[in-house]
């Protein structure tokens, strides 16, 4: 879904914006816009911007007659302090001529605030990096770190493994500070990044063809900032002090002018390639700057091995006639302008193209920030202390939206379960009337109260009874003829008390007792000879109170083939004792 971003680039001079409407992979440009930054003589006057509304709102319900109350609690009116810069009044008046619309802000603080580390972490999880980032900066930084605002991007993965990680280093109470003109301004921006980091991220869209190894040179009135790139990864971050204001101040002061007098003759008339005095003033005064360059150029050499092979200008110094010769000439480079505009973008001024391109780059780099591709870049100074408000607003909104679906959702899936197990309880139970029919068929009489148990219970007494009375042994002998034929067998003289009978389709174990040894040895011998008795044993005998009590066993089939047709039956078992 497309959203409105306001990209703002505040310069020393001038204030330009850019307003796009930008999608997922599109940027469409609405408006662009531009407001001069008023001296500090003609603001030193004015009340900050919104502390003047505050008064003015104040005065207007005093000329109604509305009493002033105190309210309990309420904050005390805001008083100024101190005057802000010049650009906070620029950036005002920017806002209240046009009107704006939009529902994003985007800014960056130049290079030269920001203390920038490469870092080579084995990691790339932000949480992780988040804990561990203190320590690995202790000994890098030669500063009091609790003072210090830290943002950090990763930039993926390097060459010599691990990930690269870019540190930017900035003291709190100058993003404190610059926060605070903004809001003076009426401005409350989402994104704060770094002039140069926000133009590479613009050169990856913009330059999407560029293989080789590039520098952007932004040409600024204090700073020259430098971004190196090399096949689309960024190498290094660079902030020259030194920029226009220097050449104008060297102008001024060989030509015996003012200084607002030297910067418009440089603007204007100056060339570099012709052979006056002014250029030759202008080409002396740039010669610190080009020995810096150059250096940059060759640190990129030994330290990455990279050959940057080109340079791309942009911002208002950029605009020197000539400068762009000189710099091809002096480093040995190609030399080209950045265009960012795209062809067509509605500017609310009468400059040329190549003066509009030079003078937006920065601010239309800002809006690209939310392009898709690009979000995943993290680099933002309104992080951690100093974070976004309305994003914390809003995170709390898609919180509490994502509680009301997940309870409609837990509603669904409640609803889902007890409907499942209602359709469930009439399976069961008619699933259970079905079962009490069979019961009453197989067993009449009363109906069961729990089918199944009840069922399973008669099945098993069932199945003692075949047991019992079944077949046992090998043959077709019954629990009933084996206990005639052991009343049979035993001879009419011995007198036997038979005290326990056990009977199993395998083994008959009884008990007793008689009068004399002799008789337990009939009995035994007796036995031995019945049908279906295949072997006897007598367990004991003894003598007690003038009787003889005696145990046998009974085997009703061969012992060797029941042990073997055992074996058969657990395979597994069998197995698993070879294996011990």
């Amino acid at each position: 879904m497309a959203h409105l971003i306001l990209g703002i680039d505040i310069g020393t001079t001038e204030i330009k914006a850019v307003l796009a409407e930008v999608s997922w992979r599109d940027v469409n440009v609405l408006a662009t816009y531009v407001e001069p930054v008023p001296r500090a003589e003609d603001v030193a006057h004015r009340l900050p911007p919104m502390e003047a509304e505050v008064i003015t709102s104040q005065a207007e319900d005093l000329e109604e007659g509305e009493a002033e109350t105190d309210v309990p609690g309420a904050e005390p009116t805001p008083q100024p302090t101190e005057t802000p810069p010049p650009w906070v009044f620029g950036l005002a008046d920017l806002f209240k001529k046009h009107n704006l619309e939009y529902q994003e802000v985007h800014t960056s603080v130049p290079g030269a605030e920001v203390t920038t580390h490469f870092l080579t972490l084995p990691f790339d999880n932000r949480r992780r990096i988040e804990q561990i980032l203190p320590f690995e900066l202790e000994n890098i930084v030669p500063f009091n770190l609790d003072t210090m605002h830290v943002a950090f991007d990763v930039l993926g993965k390097a060459p010599e493994g691990g990930f690269k990680v870019m540190v930017c280093i900035t003291p709190k109470e100058n993003i404190k500070k610059f926060l605070g003109h903004l809001a003076q301004a009426g401005v409350d921006p989402k994104k704060v990044g770094v002039i140069p980091f926000s133009l590479y991220a613009a050169a990856t869209l913009q330059l999407p063809d560029e293989q080789g190894a590039y520098a952007l040179i932004d040409f600024g009135r204090h700073y020259t900032d430098l971004t190196l790139v090399d096949k689309g990864e960024l190498l290094n971050l660079r902030s020259i002090p030194m920029g226009g204001a220097m050449l104008d101040e060297k102008l001024a002061k060989a030509l015996n002018i003012d200084a607002d007098r030297a910067r418009e003759l440089k603007e204007t008339k100056a060339d570099l390639r012709v052979d006056d005095k002014v250029a030759q003033v202008l080409r002396e005064g740039l010669e610190p700057l080009l020995v810096r360059l150059r250096q940059v150029l060759q640190g990129a050499r030994s330290q990455f091995g990279v050959e940057i092979t080109r340079i791309y200008m942009l911002g208002r110094g950029s605009l020197l006639r000539g400068l762009d010769d000189l710099l091809a000439d002096e480093l040995g480079v190609e030399v080209s302008p950045f265009t960012s505009l795209p062809a067509g973008a509605p500017v609310n001024n009468s400059d040329d193209d190549h003066v509009n391109q030079a003078r937006f780059a920065a601010a239309f780099a800002e809006v690209h920030s939310g392009v898709g591709p690009l979000r995943n870049m993290k680099l933002n100074l309104r992080l951690g202390e100093f974070f976004y408000r309305k994003q914390r607003t809003a995170i709390k909104a898609s919180i509490r939206s994502a509680v009301v679906v997940g309870v409609i959702i837990l509603a669904l899936l409640l609803y889902n379960v007890v409907a499942s197990n209602m359709q469930k309880r009439k399976y069961y139970q008619a699933l259970s009337d079905q079962v009490v029919q069979i019961y009453l068929k197989a067993f009449p009489g009363v109906p069961p109260t729990q089918p199944l148990q009840q069922f399973q219970a008669q099945i098993g007494k069932t199945i003692d009874k075949y047991k019992t009375v079944g077949f046992l042994g090998e043959g077709d002998l019954r629990a009933l003829d084996v206990i005639k034929q052991l009343s049979e067998a035993i001879p009419p003289e011995i007198t036997v008390d038979i005290k326990k009978i056990d009977l199993t389709p395998d083994l008959l174990k009884f008990e007793g007792e008689c009068n004399a040894f002799d008789d337990v040895d009939k009995i035994e011998n007796v036995l031995g000879g019945l049908t279906g008795f295949k072997s006897v044993k007598k367990e004991s005998s003894r003598s007690v109170s003038e009787k003889v009590k005696f145990k046998f066993s009974v085997h009703l089939t061969d012992r060797e083939r029941s042990a073997t047709a055992g074996a058969r039956t657990q395979p597994k078992a069998k197995t698993k004792t070879r294996t011990k």
